[in-house]
């Protein structure tokens, strides 16, 4: 698998061009290797991964297939011997201090190419798909668990407490970001860190929240109401639950990003509340929890096939609450497949 990776990468850089991968997740991707500190050099010929000692005997089981030297200096250890030629850059991932000592230091001339790995990294996989939707497996069993033993009178953090507990308790390897959870008119806040404010009936509660397993994340967003729900919640949510579904019915492979987001927004216009959806529709999701593609930033773009991806809308009212449903899919030509499979009534706890 690492090899073919690096040479899909090979057949996307010109011949006498190098690129020089310094993005973490870009060099596991490629390379497999977990460790902390690494960078991995890829010509149009061959691979090499630079590491430090800590790393030696990790990077030796991990990446048999490749040569790895070992030191501090991987700029040097990877570009001093390489004969002059044009090095390809990561540069969001380089600091200006960086970029102008590799400049100053080596006779390469360097060019930014952000992206290239991370467009390898938007199809999935069938091993990456596997894992992510273990990831999504034991969230939303744990968020069936935890949700199950809410009541008035816990906070916001000790929900978050139990759920990510829960998660790890299932087998994930870790959280796969700070959870969200936001009661009362904190729900009307998109990205609310939780605090210990207490649960009160005829609240709204949101809930974001995913597990990592192997390094590959799961998303999922839930909405629910603490006691009975008011008139008001109830609207709210099925707008948005609404939306949701209108983008779900719309996605598939081949078709463009805009589609999709044409969908939801003549959903929520039609409802009434497209004024108050105030973020993007969704991200892809992988080795990282926020990954291309983004709705919005690739709009004419066409959805490829095993496209990993949100559909998030959300519809907030200051001071009142806000609902946010969401789900992670893998696009297909059918349509999707949907990994966190969670009901989408308005429960009532």
């Amino acid at each position: 698998m690492t090899l073919d990776r690096i040479s899909r990468l090979q057949l996307a850089i010109e011949p006498g061009q190098s690129l020089f991968i310094t993005n973490l997740l870009n060099v596991r991707y490629l390379s497999g290797f977990t460790g902390s500190n690494a960078a991995l050099l890829v010509t149009d010929s061959n691979a090499i991964l630079a590491t430090d000692s800590r790393y030696e005997i990790q990077a030796a089981q991990q990446v048999p297939d490749l040569q790895v030297v070992i030191g501090r200096n991987f700029p040097e250890l990877l570009l001093g011997k390489l004969a002059k030629s044009e090095v390809l850059v990561e540069g969001t991932d380089l600091s200006i201090d960086s970029y102008q000592k590799l400049v100053s230091s080596f006779e390469h001339q360097f060019t930014n190419r952000t992206g290239l790995v991370e467009s390898m990294r938007v199809v999935k996989e069938a091993s990456e798909i596997a894992l992510i939707k273990q990831a999504c497996e034991i969230s939303i069993n744990a968020y069936t668990e935890t949700i199950g033993s809410v009541r008035a009178g816990q906070t916001e953090k000790s929900i978050r407490n139990n759920l990510e507990q829960r998660m790890r308790e299932l087998g994930a390897d870790d959280i796969a970001f700070a959870s969200i959870v936001a009661t009362g008119p904190n729900s009307a806040i998109p990205h609310h860190e939780p605090t210990d404010r207490e649960v009160m009936s005829g609240d709204l509660l949101k809930i974001d929240f995913g597990a990592k397993v192997n390094g590959y994340h799961a998303d999922c967003t839930r909405t629910v109401v603490i006691g009975q729900a008011s008139s008001w919640q109830i609207e709210l949510h099925a707008a948005v639950t609404e939306a949701q579904a209108a983008g779900r019915r719309t996605i598939r492979s081949d078709i463009e990003f805009a589609d999709v987001e044409s969908a939801v927004n003549q959903a929520l216009t039609d409802s009434g509340y497209r004024d108050y959806f105030t973020h993007g529709l969704g991200h892809g999701v992988g080795l990282a929890i926020h990954e291309d593609p983004f709705f919005g930033r690739v709009e004419t773009a066409k959805i490829m096939p095993n496209t990993v991806i949100t559909i998030e809308p959300g519809a907030y009212l200051k001071d009142k609450g806000g609902v946010r449903v969401e789900d992670t899919i893998v696009v297909n030509s059918d349509g999707y497949l949907n990994l966190t499979n969670l009901p989408y009534e308005l429960l009532e706890l």
